[in-house]
């Protein structure tokens, strides 16, 4: 997750339900495992992270601070203008669960980013690194405790590049802030959620900043804001290129990902659906825009 900024809603976004994306799977080649995603426009859909294929389905979410859920869905994340619990089915509707009571996106006590571990049992950090199990329910918050990890910036409106997700067992939390006194270079960081024990490790590999990631399977995948998909070492932190997609920034042209992808996690049957290609571009850049550079 990266800094935010805000555009009104557009008619220029295609709303597409699961029936329409279905209907396209028999046109088009699967190259990789599908996992469901959610950029930082708000859009959501399920992404081939073999070849950086996006297929948007509903209409999306306003702010969201993550995304996590068990495999097939449904999948889950917070709104960062009110910290409410929000629920998206597999078709794109979208339910408000209830309050975290966390309020804005912001410190000392605002939801910094959430995720799951691959059971579906839902997280979130705060600026101030508590950790907290989240009601999938109510939205009601659990404190687990402080987590020793570096100091936060204050809000995204600055330098500072998170993401969030785990396995069966473990969440990983990435963090980079560019500049400035709380200056950390690409760290990977594991999370005993039962313990709060943490280890970390450099990340190497990447061209850009790392602004996402999920498991699909065994396999930890990253997203960086250049667009480059990645497959992580979780022992070693070395990134390794598995294929591009469309974040809308480049390193030749870079600018703010408006279609950067801040989480996965794994569809019902990675790799038997087959989806349509559907440029991340076509129609979402007037969503409301959300963690940009």
């Amino acid at each position: 997750m990266i800094l935010s900024f805000t555009l009104s809603r557009a008619g220029l976004c295609r709303i597409w339900t699961a029936a329409a994306v279905l209907a396209l799977a028999p046109l088009f080649a699967q190259a990789g495992p599908l996992g469901y995603v959610t950029n930082f426009s708000g859009q959501f859909g399920v992404m081939d992270l073999g070849t950086g294929a996006f297929s948007p389905i509903g209409p999306g979410t306003n702010i969201p601070d993550g995304l996590g859920g068990k495999p097939g869905g449904p999948l889950f994340t917070v709104d960062g203008s009110n910290g409410h619990l929000l629920r998206i089915a597999t078709n794109g509707t979208v339910t408000d669960v209830g309050d975290t009571g966390t309020g804005v996106q912001v410190a000392p006590n605002g939801i910094s980013i959430m995720g799951s571990l691959t059971d579906g049992s839902l997280y979130a950090l705060d600026f101030s690194n508590k950790l907290f199990s989240i009601n999938s329910n109510t939205g009601g918050l659990t404190s687990l405790g402080t987590v020793a990890l570096p100091t936060q910036e204050s809000d995204y409106s600055g330098n500072m590049t998170t993401s969030f997700n785990g396995n069966a067992t473990t969440l990983y939390y990435t963090l980079e802030i560019s500049g400035g006194p709380n200056q950390t270079g690409p760290t990977l960081f594991a999370i005993n959620p039962q313990t709060l024990a943490v280890t970390s490790i450099a990340l190497t590999g990447l061209q850009g900043r790392l602004i996402g990631s999920g498991f699909i399977g065994n396999v930890f995948y990253g997203f960086d804001e250049f667009g480059d998909i990645v497959n992580i070492n979780t022992g070693t932190g070395a990134a390794t290129f598995v294929a591009s997609y469309d974040s809308g920034s480049t390193p030749a042209n870079p600018g703010p990902p408006f279609t950067g992808v801040f989480g996965v996690v794994a569809t019902p049957e990675p790799g038997s659906l087959g989806l349509g290609t559907v440029g991340l571009g076509m129609g979402m850049i007037a969503l409301r825009r959300k963690r940009i550079i």
